[in-house]
């Protein structure tokens, strides 16, 4: 049972300890927790595989999980489910010590705001700037934004540019904190005030 150990910081072959299947509630299989253990430190973690129907009679196990230990960082599930699967893919990038991939991705994360939002065509400057210019992000989220833009190009572009974990880790702070305002705080204060002018 393949895992990851997050004392390792590795991808382990697990021991598996016990495992229970979850059903819904037409008797379909929906996944099943696994508990296993780490053979290098002995660490406990706890998975979950998504299933699915591989045929009409046989299922298959899908995509793997780690539930326990818990993520530091996870997506913030008000995020569009695109937006949260990039972010988490830069998450595992910085876990694994790959920091250069993980501001790579927080630059595609950054791309994916710009798209959903409607200013996806063109360099990714000028979708920033356009929405700074109809207030979609204010000045300090632009410099952030924009900073990250920078930061990824030099990821992807520089051979010799090389990022710390002290940076990955504000890189991936900075993104997540853009995606809040944007697709959380924004919406629901916009939901406030319209609440508000109501009689």
């Amino acid at each position: 049972m393949l895992a990851e150990c997050k004392q390792c910081g590795a991808i382990v072959d697990a021991k598996v300890h016990g495992e229970h299947n979850e059903f819904d509630f037409d008797g379909d299989l929906l996944g099943r927790y696994i508990l296993v253990s780490c053979p290098a430190c002995d660490s406990t973690i706890l998975v979950y595989q998504d299933a699915f129907h591989a045929s009409e009679d046989n299922y298959a196990w899908g995509n793997t999980y780690r539930l326990y230990p818990s993520r530091d960082r996870v997506a913030n599930l008000a995020w569009p489910e695109e937006i949260g699967d990039i972010y988490s893919e830069a998450v595992v990038c910085y876990e694994h010590a790959a920091y250069t991939a993980s501001a790579v991705m927080c630059r595609k994360v950054i791309e994916g705001m710009c798209d959903k939002h409607g200013y996806g065509k063109g360099p990714l400057e000028n979708s920033l700037s356009k929405m700074k210019a109809d207030e979609v992000i204010d000045t300090r989220l632009f410099e952030w934004a924009d900073a990250l833009r920078l930061l990824g190009n030099e990821a992807a572009h520089g051979i010799s540019r090389k990022f710390s974990k002290i940076d990955a880790g504000d890189i991936l702070d900075f993104t997540e904190a853009i995606l809040d305002y944007v697709f959380t705080f924004r919406e629901k204060f916009d939901r406030f005030k319209l609440r508000q002018s109501k009689p």
